[in-house]
């Protein structure tokens, strides 16, 4: 299984280990990061399994997110334990349980946060007003001018305060 986030997918290589090395890997995409911001074509990227977080996108609900997975990568899932929730059936007198059919009946087990998952439209909805686009050139924006502000900042002696590392958000942010 190769996994990744949707920022590392724009890399050339990868997209190269794509395309010659699809039938060897199964892929994961983990979109928790830029899914808000910068959220991924998936019809570019042929992936089994993409999770992302909806605290992350909306800031709200905490612990609920989405696992994402293709059909026939469904089938080759395999799950050790039963618990609360993925059976159907089950007798206690004799070694008989049914599990549930459906993949997303399967893997989830627990009572439902069905308070959280109704919190979820209102997020879409928001978002559909808000545009992607324009959230991610506000927090472009804000990077900016964070940026800006620490680089400026500087001790009584002249010396700087900060010394930022790494890529510059400019050049990601605006290209």
């Amino acid at each position: 299984m190769y996994a990744d986030s949707v920022r590392a997918l724009t890399n050339a290589q990868t997209l190269i280990l794509f395309s010659e090395y699809r039938g060897c890997w199964l892929v994961l995409i983990d979109a928790a990061k830029g899914c808000a911001t910068d959220p991924a074509d998936l019809s570019k990227f042929k992936a089994d399994f993409v999770v992302f977080s909806f605290y992350k996108l909306f800031g709200y609900p905490t612990g609920l997110g989405a696992l994402i997975v293709r059909n026939d990568a469904a089938k080759l899932m395999k799950k050790t334990y039963f618990s609360g929730g993925t059976v159907a059936a089950a007798i206690a007198d004799i070694d008989f349980f049914k599990r549930r059919e459906g993949v997303e009946e399967f893997f989830e087990d627990g009572t439902i946060s069905f308070l959280s998952i109704a919190a979820i439209q209102h997020g879409f909805r928001i978002m559909n007003m808000l545009t992607t686009s324009s959230i991610s050139r506000h927090t472009a924006s804000l990077a900016a001018y964070v940026r800006n502000k620490l680089l400026a900042l500087k001790h009584e002696n002249g010396e700087f305060v900060c010394t930022l590392y790494g890529v510059n958000i400019l050049s990601i942010a605006f290209s």
